[in-house]
């Protein structure tokens, strides 16, 4: 395999799938071997933007893994499709990028990951926010013990997108990422995710304990193209608390309503010897207080520059990962598993509680 071109099959042509073909025609290991989707329009938009030819192009995702055009396998579809479509590409024996949440549910990802791991195949959970540098310095900094024992990780993950308009002044129609059967949830499977996985992958811990209180501000969106309405049946917001190994307190704020903002994350984590805050907007920064008493006493936070070793690249660290020379940093089923745990407790602890109106 290292001695050639991966060419990757793509199944499913929406949004995210611009992403993982261009990393891929980026990158010197990879080429477009081919691309599925069931939507004509999809495949036409892709095929177009990147050159593929139409012997290239499939409406049956199995058609293309039987193809023998392709070496390894990205899968960009609907959650729902995550775990059927998994199953095909691990049975032929094929390296894999999925798209998180893996699954819908934890005993799903179990699955994969069993029958993943029992045959040594390559393969990668889409936690794109791994590959961000200053996320990747900040997880450095932490567990090489810069700030010491760890005390609370805080955190928030906000988007505007669900806001009954759009920037634009138009009504978000309802779609997949709105629709139980679809996503499974909403902004906690959606988002909440990234963040579960984030706090594992920069602290080195894992989560012991959650408790999540979501809940949904649209309950009926307009059918695309449509005057008629569908219902949402998943969460518009989420916010989390527990406990990650140490104990470390965490607490998560998550939503789709959170106005102005486009792709923003924050995270601040506080220890006995300093603190560190990442955000994510349009660039990542990482900013600390740490060092000495003036900083601390002063409260005074500091940009600081994060160092090219901590430069990476989703679909070429998947390439490396297929070629045998990753650096272990990237997500794996078995991480897609974990997290998937916590987002499974997180919403089976909102459905078992007893929640009572306050008079």
């Amino acid at each position: 395999m290292s001695s050639k071109k991966i060419r990757m099959g793509f199944i499913g042509c929406g949004n995210i799938s611009y992403y993982h073909i261009l990393g891929t025609t980026e990158s010197p290991d990879m080429e477009v071997g081919a691309i599925c989707d069931i939507l004509p329009a999809k495949l036409d938009e892709k095929a177009n933007r990147f050159n593929i030819p139409k012997e290239n192009q499939y409406n049956d995702y199995i058609q293309m893994l039987d193809s023998g055009k392709i070496d390894a396998v990205s899968i960009c579809t609907p959650n729902s499709l995550h775990y059927k479509m998994a199953l095909e590409v691990i049975e032929r024996g094929l390296p894999y990028a999925l798209e998180k949440p893996a699954c819908l549910s934890a005993e799903e990802v179990k699955t994969l990951a069993e029958k993943t791991e029992k045959k040594n195949l390559p393969n990668m959970i889409c936690f794109s926010y791994r590959f961000k540098s200053a996320a990747r310095y900040a997880r450095h900094l932490i567990q090489s013990g810069q700030l010491g024992k760890l005390f609370h990780i805080n955190g928030e993950y906000l988007q505007a997108w669900g806001l009954p308009d759009s920037a634009n002044g138009k009504p978000v129609p309802l779609n997949w990422r709105f629709t139980k059967e679809k996503s499974g949830t909403g902004a906690l499977g959606d988002l909440g995710i990234h963040m579960v996985d984030l706090f594992r992958f920069i602290t080195g811990k894992e989560f012991t304990r959650i408790t999540a209180d979501l809940g949904t501000f649209i309950h009926e969106r307009k059918l695309p193209g449509s005057e008629e309405t569908g219902t949402v049946d998943v969460d518009d917001y989420v916010n989390m608390i527990g406990q990650m190994e140490g104990p470390v307190a965490v607490n998560l704020s998550i939503t789709r309503f959170a106005y102005s903002r486009g792709n923003y994350q924050r995270v601040e984590v506080y220890g006995e010897k300093g603190a560190i805050r990442y955000t994510l907007e349009e660039n990542d920064l990482l900013e600390v207080n740490m060092g000495n008493l003036p900083t601390r006493s002063g409260h005074i936070w500091s940009a600081v520059p994060v160092p090219t070793e901590h430069n990476s690249n989703q679909m070429q660290s998947f390439a490396d990962i297929v070629n045998g020379r990753g650096d272990g940093l990237a997500a794996t089923i078995r991480d897609g598993w974990k997290s998937q745990q916590i987002v499974d407790n997180a919403f089976d602890s909102f459905e078992s509680a007893s929640r009572k109106n306050i008079e």
